[in-house]
C-alpha cells in the first residue's frame, strides 16, 4: 500500500517543539519526508498499523496534527511536483 502522512504542530513553544523531533523520527523510521512536514512511501499494512500506534502514543492533541491517507494501491495515482524538488536541501 502507499501512504502520504502530514504533520503540523501549532505552537512554536520549546516543550512542543522537542515534541516534533520525537514524532519526525518515528516517521521518517517508515516513510521518505518530501517537504518539511510531508512524508510518503510504499508500506506494508502491518508496519503502517504499528506507525500509527507509536504516533497514538506520543502525539499531543492539543498542538499535534497528523493526517494520514492510505491508498491501496497508486493505480489512479499521479504526482506533479511545482517549484523546487524533493531532493533539495530544505528538505533534508
Amino acid at each position: 500500500m502507499f501512504a502520504i502522512l502530514i504533520y503540523d504542530i501549532s505552537t512554536d513553544k520549546a516543550k512542543e517543539k522537542r515534541n516534533y523531533g520525537k514524532i519526525v523520527k518515528i516517521i521518517e523510521n517508515y516513510l521518505q519526508r518530501v517537504q518539511f512536514s510531508v512524508f510518503e512511501g510504499e508500506i506494508q499494512p502491518h508496519l503502517l498499523m504499528e506507525l500509527k500506534s507509536k504516533l497514538k502514543k506520543i502525539v499531543d492533541k492539543n498542538f499535534d496534527s497528523i493526517i494520514i491517507y492510505e491508498f491501496k494501491n497508486r493505480a489512479y495515482s499521479e504526482k506533479v511536483e511545482l517549484g523546487l524538488k524533493n531532493e533539495h536541501p530544505m528538505f533534508s
